[in-house]
């Protein structure tokens, strides 16, 4: 893969000097690591969107998404709200890696 872009951002000196001797003691280039990173970054951020439905995911992954819904219930709570038994089962299919965040947040037009 040809590299034609180049990124510029800033960063604390010390993080850069950390970074730079971190990649020296693996004797890789910091430029291939930061392109592994965002790599990672990238698949991580596909997988939490559209990855495949009914895949395993992890434990983590479960906390997360568990906590994400705890926060969106408490939110609606606060609004005097209370989820539909549909957003309850949308919820939990989420929670367990049924389904992604896209099909459980997906808003249904009724027709008229």
């Amino acid at each position: 893969m040809s590299k034609e872009v180049q990124m510029t951002f800033r960063v604390e000196p010390e993080l850069r000097s950390e970074f730079a001797d971190a990649a020296l003691l693996e004797n890789r280039p910091a430029a291939q690591v930061l392109r592994e990173l965002m790599r990672a970054y990238v698949n991580q951020s596909r997988e939490r969107v559209s990855g495949p439905v009914n895949a395993a995911i992890s434990a983590t992954e479960k906390r997360r998404r568990e906590a994400a819904v705890n926060f969106a219930r408490a939110s609606i709570g606060l609004e005097d709200f209370t989820p539909s038994e549909a957003a309850e089962t949308g919820a939990r299919q989420f929670i367990r890696g049924d389904i992604q965040l896209a099909d459980f947040v997906q808003v249904k037009v009724n027709a008229r």
